[in-house]
């Protein structure tokens, strides 16, 4: 919807309602094709001027607003007189749908000349408003706001082992509001533009769409004779812009990754998941899709209940008696990628690694109070659940696996927690294992087999290799026998 506001001085010449018209021309011919709807108001100043009648006896200042009314199907709707009997205030509006009152909540004190309007306007929403999210822009949160706030947080006290979880899950609901009161919020749309479009690729592209329109409507050999260089123009430049774009995606990928893997995605026609089905029920609602993924992600998991036999790895200690301190819990927090997303508290890492000072010693106190009490907090249980596509059909949800965007606190808390149990379990651990373990990876896995096979060459000795894959495998291990 273009919505515009006019003022023209009294006893104006003609001229100046021509000069009017023809930029109001201009900026309505070149708007978006997804905009239908106009909205034109002001003080026209053109009070003996009969908007619903014919065009005789009406001079050249009225017919130059009644010619722009009628080319884009324009009606005036405003019959309220000021205290003299006449209309100086116009609305000009393309929705047959609009309603011209005397406000009855005046703003502002009423000028006797121009009466106080109410416009209400029947607007159905637009189709690309669907696409249109808000979500909190943590990269531009008042950091420093945020810390001025936490310093006046009193220490937690040592208390009853009992309320150690409801103290912090208080606290978390304390941080998280100071986060939220300090962060902008930003809002998301998707375009059907390219994202390698500029700005003034754009307006080229509107500017062409909009003579080729005009051509057709008037077949005016000028209109075309516009499309034809605008095209010219368009081709030109979109060569001009998707080269500097790609050049920006390759020269980001040794420092910045990201870069490139969202371009990727862009390549794909859509991002959105199609109708999925399982075991023979199919969904096309959002709702009824993240039942289906439920109802699977839930169904592989393994629950058996089995006898879990007694590991004695000569260590009496338990979990309750690791005590952490201000300091290890901040040098956790500072190691945080602040370019990481948050978890269900709305809590991001930039805040938890800027604030560390400050937050390290309260959250030391509340760690060591839920390990005394053995409680992992129920606010730090939550995630949000993706679903991520492996191989095979893409409407089959057998073919996705879960991953959980978890709070940071969270992986700071067990961070800190492994810490401690890989100091004392580390001797337990086969030295053949690779995976998850500290200086080792996919790499020095791979080093040591291919010295194993180089080795194996020179003596002329046979090697036979064993692949195997768990299907599901953190589903289906026992969650009861692997912490036994």
């Amino acid at each position: 919807m273009v919505v515009g506001c006019a003022y023209i001085p009294p006893n104006r010449p003609s001229t100046d309602y021509l000069d009017f018209c023809q930029t109001a021309d201009q900026l309505f011919g070149f708007r978006n094709d997804s905009v239908d709807q106009i909205l034109l108001m002001g003080d026209f100043n053109l009070p003996h001027t009969d908007w619903h009648g014919g065009r005789r006896g009406v001079g050249d200042s009225s017919r130059f607003v009644m010619d722009l009314a009628s080319s884009y199907d324009l009606k005036q709707y405003n019959s309220v007189p000021n205290f003299r009997g006449v209309v100086l205030d116009l609305v000009f509006s393309s929705n047959p749908v609009t309603v011209v009152t005397p406000a009855s909540d005046l703003l502002l004190p009423e000028d006797r000349h121009h009466p106080a309007l109410d416009i209400v306007i029947s607007v159905k929403q637009s189709a690309h408003l669907k696409n249109v999210k808000y979500i909190p822009d943590f990269r531009n949160c008042d950091l420093v706001e945020i810390f001025r706030l936490l310093q006046g947080v009193d220490l937690p006290i040592d208390c009853a082992l009992c309320d150690a979880e409801q103290m912090f899950n208080a606290f978390c609901d304390q941080l998280s509001s100071a986060v939220s009161r300090n962060t902008p919020i930003k809002r998301i749309e998707s375009s059907k533009f390219p994202k390698w479009f500029t700005n003034e690729l754009k307006n080229l592209v509107i500017n062409k769409k909009t003579a080729h329109r005009k051509f057709k409507m008037t077949g005016d050999p000028f209109y075309l004779e516009c499309f034809r260089k605008l095209r010219r123009e368009c081709k030109i430049k979109t060569s001009d812009c998707y080269r500097v774009y790609i050049g920006k995606v390759e020269e980001g990928i040794p420092h910045n990754i990201k870069s490139f893997w969202s371009h990727v995605q862009d390549l794909k026609s859509s991002s959105a998941l199609p109708a999925m089905h399982l075991n023979g029920n199919t969904a096309d609602d959002p709702t009824e899709k993240c039942n289906l993924f439920a109802r699977h992600f839930s169904s592989v998991f393994c629950d058996t209940d089995i006898a879990v036999p007694h590991f004695d790895f000569g260590w009496n200690d338990s979990l309750s008696s690791i005590v952490l301190s201000a300091t290890d819990v901040q040098a956790k927090l500072e190691v945080l990628d602040p370019f990481k997303s948050a978890g269900p508290d709305g809590i991001p890492p930039c805040v938890l690694r800027f604030c560390a000072p400050v937050l390290a010693s309260h959250l030391a106190v509340l760690f060591n109070l839920l390990l005394a009490s053995g409680t992992f907090p129920s606010v730090l249980r939550r995630g949000f659940v993706v679903p991520i596509f492996k191989s095979g059909d893409c409407c089959n949800i057998t073919n996705f696996r879960p991953i959980v965007i978890q709070s940071a606190l969270a992986k700071v808390f067990e961070a800190l927690v492994l810490d401690h149990l890989y100091f004392y379990l580390r001797k337990f651990i086969s030295d053949s294992q690779h995976g998850f373990l500290r200086n080792r990876s996919t790499i020095t896995n791979l080093l040591v087999f291919q010295e194993y096979v180089m080795a194996a060459f020179v003596d002329s000795c046979q090697v036979d290799c064993i692949y195997l894959d768990c299907s599901k495998a953190f589903d289906r291990v026992h969650h009861g026998l692997l912490i036994a």
